[in-house]
């Protein structure tokens, strides 16, 4: 009965002190859940949903990206982002940074960022090849031809083209005597006579005649 009393005050008096070692100092020394965190704003619309922003750390090869919620604000965790000096970019449709923006990210610490867009001047260099073809008229069918473009070059130089039907006919003849993957600095031809379909089962002048309406 002794040793069964004895047991219960030793294991009860552990149990307090373990509670009383476990609240309060190991809470504050719990590192930020967020590496960095911070708002995007525009003057034209205040806080902004929606916008990428990246990180990448001087040195690396790697950037983090994060999207903002609704109140425009956005928070990397801590587990993606070490220490370091971290150059950020911001991505919004119509927008570009208003000004170069960047952080240093301390261990167990919270760094904070505020960025701020504007509208771009020009808004066609902003575009990716999907934002182009979500941006032009056409079918699916029309637009499918131009995913053997986009190995090679961006949809952008397309669409600044000034080719007519026939202009666009040399184009397509042309690009069908280049590998997948040239870029207008490396061209990469194909050897001797051979050539590749780059039509995708449909009709060469009817897409020449189709792009020759909707380049710039």
């Amino acid at each position: 009965m002794k040793t069964r009393r004895f047991l219960l005050i030793a294991v009860t008096a552990l149990a307090v002190i373990f509670n009383q070692t476990t609240s309060g100092p190991l809470h504050a020394q719990t590192p930020a859940a967020s590496a960095l965190a911070g708002q995007v704003t525009s003057t034209e619309e205040g806080p902004m949903e929606g916008v990428v922003v990246s990180a990448k750390k001087d040195g690396s090869t790697i950037s983090v990206s994060v999207v903002t919620n609704a109140q425009g604000r956005f928070a990397f965790p801590a587990a993606r982002l070490g220490p370091g000096h971290y150059t950020l970019k911001a991505r919004a449709a119509g927008y570009e940074l208003d000004g170069a923006r960047a952080a240093d990210i301390a261990p167990g610490q919270e760094a904070k960022a505020e960025i701020k867009l504007k509208k771009v001047k020009n808004l066609a260099a902003h575009l990716t090849n999907a934002e182009w073809l979500l941006s032009i008229p056409g079918s699916d069918e029309q637009k499918n031809f131009l995913l053997n473009c986009t190995g090679c070059h961006t949809l952008e130089r397309i669409m600044k083209s000034t080719y007519d039907a026939d202009g666009f006919m040399d184009v397509i003849r042309r690009m069908s005597l280049y590998y997948p993957g040239s870029t207008p600095l490396k061209p990469q031809r194909l050897s001797g006579t051979a050539t590749r379909d780059v039509e995708r089962g449909g009709s060469g002048r009817k897409t020449a005649e189709w792009l020759a309406t909707i380049n710039l």
